[in-house]
């Protein structure tokens, strides 16, 4: 059952503190500038902002590094400026979670510096340690997150220390009961402060292969990727669950987990209503594809992720949706055209995720389309990341320039250089002479202050965006369906609540896309575009012409029809059922006229029918669903007999279905009785779903050609599948886990297509002069 849930509804905002404002003139923001622009916040339409760490803390990780949890860094102000946030972010009706690291520390942490005393002190065992191998061998071959060893050598107890991440963050052992408990403690004391709940991060890394054995090394690598054996490694169920009970308990606080290498087959276990650790995780595989695809989004491959975890959490989890964060490129130079189509990418990549079922996080600066920056220098570089990878590739001979043309690609600081709130010095972050990373010089164009000014900007586009999803339900508790599967350009999907359906269609390339529906599309019920100029006046187009990176919302209403009314509501718990605010229908039945031939059944459709009738013999609705297809033009009186007991999932599927009457309808089974725990999708010979808009090859086209497009440039072409939607995506291979170097191989690839390209130009245009 689809639950209300304040944070469901809400929009988060996601703030990197360092770089959001600066109120003190030292170049650094704080948590007084963050205050300064809560207005903004507010009006930006945001319900719940999530704080980067602002903990005491050496910073080598920019505060993702903590020595000291219950004090403030030093540059953010202090415990009183902590407390003022909290209460001004709730004066304002909104909430405000903090990012928690649980997995690892500071060096220079009080716990550590105990810890590495001696091998006999009480708190040795919150950490990792073990002796080195014969010959000063490190005690396995795993690599860290961000490059080289996982382990350091201390020489004054002879041991090493387990760091995934920096050698300055060494892990936790989260065997240890006593060291649970502390962790325990410093969550349940920031929650007494009044924040709303947190971010935890890395926490699928909290738990490590038993043994800590060496990892297969087929290659000879001197260190060995080592996800598998420290990300979601079996029984991290029980730490969690435990962690949840002595913290979180039944409150209604937010719960979000950074859940690297849980998969949408395991999610639910994350994420259920009733049995899960979080009310949300953020999940990595579409980030993932980001290193797959850089510099060219491979649209299908985002729909299989999307798709997959859409229908994964359905029934009973929920999505934490976003495409920015402090760890990736921004998403208009990785994926979109920063230079000639900005705009238009920016709303088309907003669009896409933020109607999906899910809470949307917007990263700060996202909402005004800011870019990628290139230093000159690594010295101009804070990313510990980066200039890890700078050293070790120098150190291998690599050309400077070909390793920062790598940074400039895959570093972090291009998210992570200061808000542009205008053009005056600084961007109007800060008044210092030198911030503590450089502005992106194009802040004299791409900034706030500008934006507000424009109606037609990415700014005012979030705007309306977040408003129209907050003003329709459909928008935050309707279901996710994938239309267009095949279209290698299009991404297109409807979410439908009730008697609502809405038609969600971005081109997400550069180039012009055309396609097919099977179902007509009116400009009355256009709600929103990212298109400047009006849009022709259309009734019932079915075929379509999209410009780069153009999108189209649209919304129907289908109360009117007599054969709709007794549809079973999709599932909203009655009695917390939301006010109908949705836009008004803006057709009945009664305007349907003999010519609207999408309204009609034909002789493909009763083909269709048939087909399913003689495949579900025992399936008493499926007779009901036909008797309402084949009597939609009598407008029959009658109502429709609802089985009480019938599964929740078929009741969704048949509601939708007969909103828009389409053809061959199919029923995704409810998998919950027979799909054993934890399998993942792929794992699968056939295909558990299937799209109820699938036409099967040895169905007659006499009455209709309906195509799916895969376009060229301006060239159409037929998807021979001939369909509008199609499950079997989500069971084609799954993108890789995360990696730097993974992220990195792929940058040598895009450089060297590039320097391909850029010869042949060369050598074409020598050759016509």
């Amino acid at each position: 059952m689809v639950r209300r849930r304040w944070w469901k509804e809400a929009i988060a905002y996601q703030i990197y503190p360092r770089s959001y404002q600066d109120s003190n003139g030292d170049g650094i923001g704080d948590l007084p500038g963050i205050i300064q622009r809560l207005d903004y916040i507010k009006d930006l339409g945001i319900d719940l902002i999530w704080i980067c760490p602002i903990f005491k803390s050496p910073n080598d990780d920019n505060g993702y590094d903590i020595s000291d949890y219950r004090d403030i860094m030093d540059v953010y102000g202090n415990l009183g400026d902590m407390e003022r946030l909290i209460k001004e972010v709730h004066d304002r009706n909104m909430k405000v979670i903090f990012d928690m690291v649980l997995n690892h520390t500071s060096d220079e942490h009080s716990w550590f510096i105990e810890a590495r005393s001696s091998r006999t002190s009480a708190k040795r065992d919150w950490y990792i340690w073990r002796d080195g191998k014969p010959g000063g061998m490190r005690p396995n071959n795993w690599e860290s997150i961000f490059n080289g060893s996982a382990w350091e050598y201390d020489k004054a107890s002879d041991q090493y220390y387990l760091h995934l991440f920096s050698r300055k963050m060494p892990d936790l052992n989260w065997e240890n009961a006593d060291l649970r408990q502390e962790l325990y403690k410093i969550c349940n004391w920031w929650l007494e402060k009044g924040i709303d709940g947190f971010r935890i991060d890395a926490v699928s890394h909290i738990k490590k292969k038993p043994g800590l054995p060496d990892l297969p090394n087929p290659k000879q690598v001197e260190f060995v990727s080592s996800f598998d054996y420290h990300m979601n490694v079996e029984g991290i169920e029980e730490y969690l669950r435990e962690f949840r009970h002595a913290t979180f308990g039944t409150r209604d606080l937010v719960s979000v987990g950074e859940a690297n290498g849980v998969g949408a087959d395991q999610a639910q276990d994350w994420v259920d209503e009733d049995t899960g650790i979080f009310n949300m995780i953020f999940q990595f595989e579409g980030t993932n594809l980001w290193e797959k695809t850089l510099g060219t989004l491979d649209v299908l491959a985002l729909k299989r992720i999307m798709t997959r975890w859409q229908k994964a959490l359905e029934k009973n989890g929920w999505n934490a949706l976003f495409i920015e964060n402090h760890d990736k490129p921004r998403i208009v130079s990785s994926w979109g055209d920063d230079k000639e189509y900005l705009r238009e990418c920016a709303t088309a990549f907003a669009t896409v995720y933020l109607l999906m079922m899910g809470t949307p996080f917007i990263y700060q600066g996202q909402e005004i389309g800011m870019t990628n920056v290139k230093y000159p220098s690594i010295n101009d570089y804070n990313d510990v990341a980066a200039k890890s990878f700078y050293n070790l590739e120098l150190a291998k001979g690599i050309d400077e320039q070909e390793i920062m043309q790598i940074i400039y690609i895959t570093g972090r600081d291009n998210a992570r250089t200061p808000m542009q709130w205008d053009d005056s010095p600084n961007a109007g972050f800060s008044t210092a002479q030198q911030t503590w990373l450089g502005v992106n010089p194009n802040y004299v164009w791409i900034n706030v202050e500008h934006q507000s000014k424009d109606e037609n900007s990415i700014l005012n586009f979030y705007k309306r965006l977040i408003k129209l999803r907050k003003a329709n339900e459909l928008f935050i508790y309707g279901t996710y369906d994938l239309i267009l599967s095949s279209h290698k350009q299009v991404y297109g999907y409807t979410r439908t609540l009730n008697d609502k359906r809405a038609y969600i269609l971005t081109n997400l390339t550069d180039r012009p896309a055309q396609f097919t529906l099977y179902q007509g599309l009116s400009l009355k019920h256009l709600v929103l575009t990212n298109l400047v100029e009006p849009i022709q006046d259309h009734n019932d187009e079915k075929s379509f012409k999209f410009r780069p990176y153009e999108i189209r919302v649209y919304i129907i209403d289908h109360k009117h029809h007599k054969s709709h009314t007794t549809a079973p509501k999709n599932q909203m718990e009655p009695s917390k059922r939301l006010p109908s605010d949705e836009l008004k229908s803006t057709r009945s039945a009664s305007d349907i006229t003999p010519t609207a031939s999408k309204m009609m059944i034909t002789k493909r459709q009763k083909k269709a029918l048939e087909k399913l009738q003689q495949q579900i013999k025992s399936d008493a609705s499926v007779a009901t669903n036909e008797n309402a297809v084949t009597n939609e033009n009598a407008k029959t009186t009658e109502e429709e007999e609802v089985d009480p007991d019938e599964p929740l999932i078929k009741k969704r599927e048949r509601q939708r279905s007969l909103v828009l009457n389409l053809e061959n309808i199919g029923f995704i089974p409810d998998s919950t009785a027979s799909t054993p725990h934890r399998k993942s999708f792929s794992s699968f010979s056939t295909p558990l779903l299937k799209g109820r808009h699938d036409v099967d090859n040895d169905i007659d086209n006499d009455d209709e050609t309906t195509t799916s497009t895969d376009e060229v440039d301006d060239e159409e072409s037929s998807d021979t599948g001939n369909k509008d939607i199609d499950y079997s995506v989500l069971y084609d291979e799954t993108i890789e886990d995360f990696s730097y170097s993974g992220a990195r191989e792929q940058a040598k690839k895009r450089l060297l297509r590039d320097q391909n390209e850029e010869m042949l130009r060369q050598n074409k245009e020598q050759e016509q002069s």
